[in-house]
């Protein structure tokens, strides 16, 4: 009795205590919002909606340059991703099946990962924060920091894959030259009907040496058939990959720590490349390379087709896809934000003291 508490010891924390969230929830001013110090599994979806919109403000306000780089990074994760994806997937010798689980599984999701973390500038990802943010606040200058952003990020994921495609694959000799024209180093075969008997019917050369050259197969004749793809085939799997791809952007935003975000990526790339959907920053790489190894020999295809028949369908395909989630998220769940709610009470209280001076008046006359 009369002796002061003993302090708490420095290893204990009560879990009933509160801190401002501040760096969940943007614009609010500290200390008016708190929460408990235990830490939750996830955000609640009001504060994600919430976190891209401040998200999307933070790119706006990158210089050109940033965020020409930042993309380029983005390129080359996804882009090493992709390569590793076709490696590994592309040389599987079983069923169609277990050949498209092996590219879906391993290679693009890690890609994605590395963006994630290290906050690289992906545009698919821009294409659901910017369209959150024109649901948000549609202003003209916003509408102008949009199309920047898609833009600039476009061009930078492909300059980033276009290095991975020409230096550290096609110029490396990690896939095999088939045929081409204009490599300086020998290809595999001095002509293209050459290559053509070896790749279709009983040639083997796909097949040869457990299936060693399987991978740059895979990728000369993906690429011709992405390249002789419809129009509306193409806008089509662009709209479901990207839906699938904001969806795991979603959901590791949802997550506070790195495995669960880590899992909600790989489980929804896996889904849309196993499906077959088509991802404009994948096919800025699988098809870059697969022009420079021979697919514009053996298909008949050219740089033109593949800006005209893919690039550009895939890309509208994939803003849909986005888009789309964009509303869905917007419309459940705008109420619900801080802004928002602050708002509503602001407009009836200004009704409500309206009201009360009305009733004054009146008063007053009797």
């Amino acid at each position: 009795p009369g002796l002061p508490p003993a302090p708490p010891h420095p290893r204990r924390r009560s879990h009933n205590t509160t801190t401002p969230t501040t760096l969940i929830m943007s614009g609010i001013q500290p200390g008016s919002v708190s929460m408990s110090l235990s830490r939750r599994a996830q955000f609640t979806n009001p504060e994600v909606l919430e976190q891209f919109i401040a998200g999307a403000k933070k790119k706006a306000q990158y210089g050109h340059l940033k965020l020409f780089f930042l993309s380029v990074l983005g390129g080359l994760f996804l882009g090493l991703g992709a390569l590793m994806s076709s490696q590994v997937g592309g040389r599987w010798g079983g069923t169609k099946g277990q050949n498209m689980l092996m590219f879906g599984g391993f290679g693009i999701p890690f890609g994605l990962m590395m963006i994630v973390f290290t906050g690289a500038e992906l545009v698919t990802g821009n294409y659901l924060m910017f369209a959150i943010l024109m649901l948000h606040e549609p202003t003209p200058k916003h509408f102008y920091e949009t199309m920047r952003s898609f833009i600039i990020s476009w061009y930078g994921n492909w300059c980033g894959t276009l290095l991975v495609a020409s230096c550290l694959a096609w110029q490396s000799g990690v896939v095999a030259t088939a045929y081409s024209s204009f490599d300086e180093k020998p290809p595999v075969f001095d002509t293209v009907a050459e290559m053509k008997a070896a790749m279709t019917g009983t040639g083997t050369w796909c097949s040869d040496g457990k299936f060693t050259n399987s991978n740059a197969c895979f990728l000369i004749k993906s690429t011709v058939m992405r390249l002789n793809m419809d129009w509306d085939v193409a806008v089509t799997r662009g709209i479901a990959c990207n839906f699938l791809v904001s969806t795991a952007l979603w959901l590791a935003q949802l997550s506070q720590e790195q495995i669960s975000k880590i899992f909600s990526i790989w489980i929804c790339i896996v889904m849309f490349i196993s499906s077959g959907f088509e991802h404009i920053v994948v096919n800025q790489l699988l098809c870059s390379l697969g022009m420079m190894i021979g697919a514009k020999d053996y298909g008949g295809v050219t740089w033109g087709d593949m800006m005209g028949n893919n690039f550009i369908p895939v890309s509208f395909g994939n803003f849909i896809g986005a888009a789309v989630l964009a509303m869905i998220m917007y419309g459940c769940y705008h109420r619900e934000l801080p802004e928002y709610i602050a708002k509503q009470k602001e407009i009836h209280t200004v009704k409500g003291g309206d009201v009360a001076i009305a009733m004054d008046d009146k008063a007053g006359k009797a």
